[in-house]
């Protein structure tokens, strides 16, 4: 009988030291190079902001006239549209945080100046974004004057470098234009 000497057994390196063997999938030169990126093809989505009243306005009152009459003692002021501009791209600088609520006050109503301080708060709350340097310009504005003391506006901006839309209700008060309803897009 004979004996045959076995070889001791065969002991792996660590893995560690072990060379990694690479894996290929594809051959290279299949694909072309990379390209750097591309601007998105698609609009981003936009957010639509209404400001103001949600409701119908209120009912008349019977025996009561809707707007001052011609002998009243507050005369209607002039054309509304050079306000109606300013508070637009006012309200549009408060949304940016670059101008206090408090500065539109005096030209809109409680209700819109209460929602513009809440938004404005809503959008301090988020992380800031790169600063702007580029004011809200006003493209094109269209007003229609609806009667006597009442009147809407639709304006274009351009907001650094993107076109927003405006609508806005303006509502004579105490002699002076005030805006009662504002949605921007």
């Amino acid at each position: 009988m004979t004996v045959t000497p076995t070889a001791p057994p065969r002991q792996d390196p660590p893995r560690s030291s072990r060379p990694r063997r690479l894996r290929v999938s594809a051959p290279p030169g299949g694909r072309p190079p990379a390209r750097p990126p591309q601007a998105p093809t698609q609009r981003p989505p936009s957010r639509r902001v209404r400001v103001g009243a949600d409701s119908a306005p209120p009912a008349p009152v019977p025996g009561r006239p809707l707007a001052p009459t011609e002998g009243s003692a507050a005369p209607h002021p002039a054309d509304p549209t050079a306000l109606c501009c300013s508070v637009v791209r006012a309200a549009v600088e408060v949304l940016r945080g670059e101008r206090p609520v408090a500065q539109v006050a005096r030209w809109v109503t409680p209700q819109v100046y209460d929602q513009l301080t809440q938004r404005a708060r809503l959008l301090r709350s988020r992380p800031a974004a790169a600063a702007t340097t580029r004011p809200v310009a006003v493209r094109r504005v269209r007003m229609v004057r609806l009667g006597a003391g009442t009147a809407e506006a639709t304006v274009v901006l351009e907001d650094s470098g993107r076109v927003r839309a405006a609508a806005a209700r303006l509502e004579v008060h105490r002699g002076t234009w005030r805006v009662a309803v504002l949605e921007l897009g």
